[in-house]
C-alpha cells in the first residue's frame, strides 16, 4: 500500500502547530483560577478522547480492511494497545480522572519524551483525507498535551526519585512488549525492529544497538524534562 501521509506538509504542520497552541491555552486557563468544576469537566474530556483514540485502532482497522481473516489479522500484527504511545495514553486518561501523581508522573516523562516523536515524525501511512489520521493525531497530540496540562497547569509534578521510577518503568516496558512479541510474533514498540517508515530510528544504528542508543536518549530526555518541570504541588 503506497503512502499517502508525508511528514511536515501543510497538514501535519498545522496539527503541530495546534497541539502547541492547546496545551498553552489549557495551562494558562487552568493558571487562571477556574472553579474545580470546570477542571474537571477538562481533566475528564481529554481522559476519554485519549481512550477513544486508543479503542479507534483495532476498530479503524477492521472498518477499513473488513471483519474476516485479513482485518483481524492486521488488527493482532498493529492495532493492540501494546505501543509506548498507547501505553502512555492511558496512564495519563487515568492520571486526568484520579489527578494521580505517579501515573502524571511517568505520563508526563514518557508523553514528551516517547510520544513526541511520533507527533514529529509519525509512522502513519493516510493523510489528513483519511479518519486514520484524525485518530492517530488525537492520541499523539493527545498525550502531549494532557502530560504538559497536568503538570504545568494542575501542578501535579514529579517528585523525588523520579528518574530511577522512570528507568524502572522503562525497563518493565520493554521487557513485557518484547516478550509479547516473542509470544504473538509481531513488532510492538518497533522493538523487535524498525518501522518501514523514516522515524527517528534511522539515526539510531541498527537492532538490537538502537534499542541502547533509544534508552539512552530517553534518560537523557526524562533528566532534562525533570529539570524544567516546576517545584511543588497545588494538589
Amino acid at each position: 500500500m503506497p503512502r499517502d501521509f508525508q511528514p511536515f506538509t501543510i497538514s501535519h504542520n498545522l496539527v503541530m502547530f495546534l497541539t502547541l497552541l492547546t496545551a498553552v491555552a489549557l495551562v494558562r486557563y487552568a493558571r487562571s483560577g477556574p472553579s474545580e468544576r470546570a477542571l474537571k469537566r477538562i481533566r475528564y474530556t481529554m481522559g476519554a478522547l485519549l481512550i477513544l483514540a486508543v479503542a479507534l485502532d483495532p476498530v479503524t482497522t477492521l472498518w477499513r480492511y473488513g471483519v474476516g481473516d485479513y482485518g483481524w489479522e492486521l488488527v493482532l500484527n498493529t492495532a493492540l494497545p501494546f505501543y509506548l504511545c498507547d501505553v502512555v495514553s492511558i496512564f495519563l486518561a487515568l492520571a486526568l480522572f484520579k489527578k494521580n501523581q505517579r501515573l502524571t508522573e511517568i505520563g508526563y516523562l514518557w508523553g514528551l519524551a516517547g510520544t513526541m516523536q511520533g507527533l514529529i515524525m509519525p509512522t502513519l501511512w493516510f493523510d489528513w483525507r483519511e479518519v486514520e489520521f484524525y485518530v492517530f493525531f488525537l492520541e499523539h497530540g493527545g498525550a502531549p498535551v494532557a502530560a504538559v496540562f497536568l503538570v504545568w497547569g494542575l501542578g501535579i509534578v514529579p517528585q523525588k526519585g523520579a528518574f530511577l521510577r522512570a528507568v524502572y518503568w522503562s525497563l518493565g516496558y520493554l521487557g513485557i512488549v518484547m516478550l509479547v512479541n516473542l509470544v504473538i510474533g509481531e513488532n510492538y514498540g518497533f522493538l523487535n525492529r524498525k518501522p518501514n517508515v523514516a522515524t527517528f530510528f534511522d539515526y539510531m544504528g541498527p537492532w538490537p544497538f538502537y534499542l541502547i542508543t533509544l534508552f539512552g536518549i530517553a534518560c537523557a530526555l526524562y533528566a532534562v524534562l525533570l529539570a524544567i518541570a516546576p517545584k511543588g504541588t497545588r494538589d
